[in-house]
C-alpha cells in the first residue's frame, strides 16, 4: 500500500525561496514526539541551501535551522554504489547532515541512538557500533550504543527511553534528548569533509573529539578537591593550564555535559553559574 504524505510549504531560511515538500503523514501521529526535525537538502528547495525544519505533531512548521555545510559527491557514481562503501561521505548520504551531527554528538556524549531503518538499508548494529568507536579515544570504545529497529510503522513504535536519539534512515529525527546546537560537530565534520582519504576524515574527528575530552580530564583534575567553582572561574584556570584561548560559554557547556553523561553528576553539579545563582534569590 502506498505512502500517504502531507504537503508542507517550506520557505530557505538562507535565501527565502519556497517550495512545496512532501512528509509522510505518518510521522505526524506521534504525539509522543513533540517536534520533528525534517533534513531538507540542496535542491529539495532552492538549489544552494540545506536546512532543518521543525514541524511539530499537527505538521505546523515551528521553525528551521541553517546548516552551512555544504558537500559534494561524486556525480560519476550512483546511490547504491556510494552506499555500499561505509565511509563518512556514504553515511552522511544515508543520514544527512544533521543526522550525522545528532550520531556524533549521542556517541560521544553516551546516548543511546534508536534507527528506525528502511528496507533498503543494508548495515547491520555490529558495523554502525565499530565506525562511531572509531572516532572515540580507545578507553570508550566498544560500548554498544547503536540499535536498529524493523518497524514497518512508526505508530507500533514503542520506546519509552525520553534520553536516547531517535532517528530514521530517511532523515527524520523524532528526538534529540539534548538542547543544544550542534556547533561542535558542525565545527570537527567541516574540518574533516575538508579531507580527502576517508580514514584520515575520521582520525581528525578523534583528534577533535580528543581535545575536548583532555579538556574534560582537567576539568575533573581542578574539581576534585574543590566543593564548587564558579564558571568564570573555571575558563580562566582551564584556559591559563592549558594554555588555550579562552573557553568559552558553549565549549563549557559541552564540558559539563561530558562529564555528567560519562563520569559524575555530583562531579558536573560543581560548577555553578554566579547568574544562575543571582536570579535564585531574587
Amino acid at each position: 500500500m502506498s505512502e500517504s504524505f502531507k504537503v508542507l510549504e517550506v520557505s530557505c531560511p538562507f535565501c527565502g525561496e519556497t517550495e512545496n515538500i512532501n512528509i509522510p503523514v505518518a510521522i505526524f501521529s506521534q504525539k509522543k514526539f513533540g517536534t520533528v526535525k525534517i533534513q531538507v537538502p540542496v535542491n529539495a528547495v532552492c538549489p544552494e541551501h540545506q536546512f532543518i525544519v521543525f514541524v511539530d505533531t499537527k505538521g505546523v512548521i515551528r521553525g528551521y535551522e541553517k546548516i552551512d555545510i555544504q558537500m559534494a559527491l561524486a556525480t560519476t557514481e550512483t546511490d547504491r554504489e556510494v552506499q555500499r562503501r561505509i565511509s563518512l561521505r556514504n553515511l552522511i548520504q544515508i543520514f544527512g547532515i544533521y543526522g550525522i551531527f545528532s550520531l556524533i554528538h549521542a556517541k560521544v556524549f553516551n546516548y543511546t541512538s534508536y534507527i528506525i531503518k528502511n528496507e533498503n538499508f543494508e548495515y547491520n548494529e555490529e558495523l554502525l557500533n565499530m565506525i562511531g568507536d572509531m572516532i572515540l579515544p580507545e578507553s570508550r570504545r566498544g560500548k554498544k550504543t547503536i540499535y536498529l529497529l524493523d518497524s514497518p510503522s512508526l505508530n507500533k513504535l514503542n520506546i519509552k527511553d525520553k534520553k536516547a536519539l531517535i532517528m530514521d534512515t530517511q532523515q527524520h529525527i523524532f528526538q534529540t534528548p539534548w538542547n543544544v546546537k550542534m556547533k561542535f560537530e558542525e565545527g570537527i565534520l567541516k574540518r574533516a569533509l575538508e579531507i580527502i582519504d576517508e580514514q584520515d576524515q575520521l582520525t581528525l574527528l578523534q583528534q577533535d573529539i580528543r581535545r575536548l575530552i583532555n579538556e574534560v580530564n582537567h576539568t575533573t583534575y581542578i574539581l576534585q578537591d574543590r566543593k564548587d567553582i564558579y564558571e568564570d572561574e573555571l575558563i580562566e584556570q582551564l584556559s591559563k593550564d592549558l594554555k588555550i584561548k579562552a573557553i568559552n560559554n558553549y565549549r563549557l557547556n559541552l564540558i559539563k555535559e561530558y562529564i555528567r553523561r560519562n563520569i559524575s553528576e555530583e562531579i558536573a553539579s560543581k560548577i555553578k553559574s554566579r547568574v544562575g545563582e543571582f536570579l535564585s534569590i531574587i
